[in-house]
């Protein structure tokens, strides 16, 4: 004879278990219905044998036996369920259970099991536990099927990791898998998938905002998701008529329950009498296409102007036949504003921007037309610099304005880096190229960068900068050019290093600029197209 505990919410199948039980000799050490009593009655009973439900209120069957193995690797457990058990006999088998046996099975199956388990040896049907047999919830593992049970008994996160004694964050990490793996995109058709497959039951209508007072089994299992719901939410026939909503759908419209019960679009009064004409239709393709929708629109809420996000989603019953629409409706009027408000700003800004560009053209115009009136002489010390400092300034704005359009042409790089550096003292060192150098480049703005480059470096020929010139072949018939220079710095001017970031960004080139006490090094790396000699 063993102690037997039962843990199953269904009265009628605890007293039929019972009934067996002590035909056989068995005693019934104690009953529970969801998985905290048969917690509490594990530990006090301490029973040889447990016969549970995988459909239990809040975690279910899995998070039970896992923290009863967990707690006492002794009891054997035994699973009779009525949940698919191609699916889930694979699952009780790696939390611990010893067998695993379907309601739809003879009784005369549930003997046997009972024999086998209590004799050390496992009870489960071969073709339960062939790989890939459980359908869509085949690639679950049975912490996110847990997950997936209490998200159709509309329980909040919070509560979610209350019961499975998990982190809060972690249930929105479980969420985001079931969503991938199982190609839905919101909660209520993550309930869906949940009926269909077993995870839950029928519900009894428990307080809330309204119901119908003849509500089909399949939509009934949702009204508490329904009613946990933060956003106004409802359930509307094929037709178009409100089944059930939830309170928050009552407070939004301001409507109460009686108005709303039965009610069809013509009956939506806080809506415009034109739009109440159109929504008909509307639902009627809707449910024709019998796809999830989801969509914002700007719609009048008793004459208010206001933004609303719509989604809905079809809802079937076992056989694939519709039951209703499930729907539900987000206020984003605000979120809205806030970003009508900051296009607005940006616009403002960059207004503001143009205006300091013209402002710093004109101010550089001026100065140079000043400078040109005063007829200084030529030779007049620092004012040759001064004019190409004006004219470095004007050419900046110029590239911020976006104003230059690269020209590439054919060239030899290798070239027309020499060419740049006639009279300068400069060094070509390590020159590393590829025989044929041929790219796609602009050439008056490389030349351009290259001379605003070496403007900030101080050479003489005692003293020369050095550059270095590496080029690697890629694929795709490109070139990675390295341009290395190193020297002596010259006085250190935001001018010139401003010319050449701009002229560096034009080029479509990465530059960096860096300094150490009085020597100065600055790289340029440029990916360029490979072009065909001349």
């Amino acid at each position: 004879m063993a102690t037997v505990l039962l843990v199953d919410p269904t009265p009628i199948v605890r007293s039929a278990l019972r009934g067996l039980l002590e035909s056989m000799g068995h005693a019934i050490g104690a009953e529970a219905v969801d998985v905290p009593s048969a917690l509490t009655l594990a530990r006090e009973t301490r029973p040889e044998l447990v016969i549970l439900e995988m459909a239990l209120p809040g975690a279910g069957g899995l998070d039970l036996l896992r923290r009863l193995k967990a707690r006492d690797p002794a009891p054997k457990l035994l699973v009779y369920s009525r949940q698919n058990p191609e699916h889930f006999a694979p699952l009780c088998f790696q939390s611990g259970a010893s067998g695993f046996v379907s309601k739809d099975e003879d009784l005369s199956e549930l003997r046997k099991a009972i024999g086998d388990v209590l004799a050390g040896r496992a009870h489960f049907a071969r073709n339960h536990m062939l790989p890939g047999s459980g359908g869509e919830l085949d690639s679950l593992t049975p912490r996110e099927l847990a997950v997936l049970k209490l998200i159709a008994e509309g329980h909040s996160n919070l509560s979610i990791a209350e019961q499975l004694r998990i982190n809060f964050k972690t249930v929105s990490t479980y969420k985001g898998h079931l969503l991938e793996k199982l190609h839905v995109g919101s909660n209520v058709e993550l309930a869906e998938i949940a009926r269909r497959n077993g995870l839950v039951g029928g519900q009894e209508n428990s307080a809330g905002a309204m119901v119908a007072d003849v509500l089909p089994l399949e939509l009934g299992m949702l009204r508490e998701l329904v009613n946990a719901s933060p956003n106004p939410m409802f359930v509307r026939t094929t037709t178009g008529t409100l089944l059930f909503c939830n309170q928050r759908f009552l407070d939004y419209y301001h409507i109460t329950a009686e108005e709303a019960l039965n009610s069809g679009f013509a009956d939506a009064r806080w809506f415009s009498a034109s739009l109440r004409q159109r929504l008909p239709e509307m639902f009627e393709r809707l449910v024709k296409e019998g796809v999830p929708v989801s969509v914002s629109n700007r719609v009048e809420v008793f004459g208010e102007p206001r933004v609303l996000h719509f989604w809905m989603v079809p809802y079937r019953d076992a056989n694939g036949h519709f039951a209703g629409m499930l729907g539900g409706l987000q206020d984003i009027t605000t979120s809205e504003g806030h970003l009508i408000e900051l296009r607005d700003r940006a616009l403002a800004a960059e207004a503001q921007l143009r205006q300091r560009a013209d402002l710093y053209k004109s101010s550089l115009t001026e100065l140079a037309v000043r400078l040109q009136n005063m007829e200084l002489h030529p030779a007049t010390p620092g004012l040759a610099a001064l004019a190409d400092r004006l004219a470095r300034l004007r050419r900046i704005c110029d590239l911020e304005d976006a104003q230059v359009a690269p020209l590439p042409v054919s060239c030899e790089l290798c070239a027309l880096i020499e060419r740049t550096l006639i009279g300068q003292a400069v060094s070509l060192l390590t020159l590393s190229a590829p025989s044929a150098n041929w790219v796609w480049v602009d050439v008056q703005l490389f030349s351009e960068w290259m001379n605003s480059a070496l403007a900030l470096f101080h050479s003489d020929y005692d003293a020369p900068t050095l550059l270095r010139l590496s080029m690697t072949q890629r694929e795709n018939g490109r070139l990675l050019a390295h341009l290395q220079i190193n020297g002596q710095m010259a006085l250190d001017s935001i001018i010139d290093r401003s010319h050449a970031e701009h002229l560096a960004e034009q080029l479509g080139g990465h530059f960096n600029y860096q300094r150490l006490e009085n020597e100065a090094v600055v790289t340029f790396e440029l990916e360029l197209l490979m072009a065909t000699a001349r």
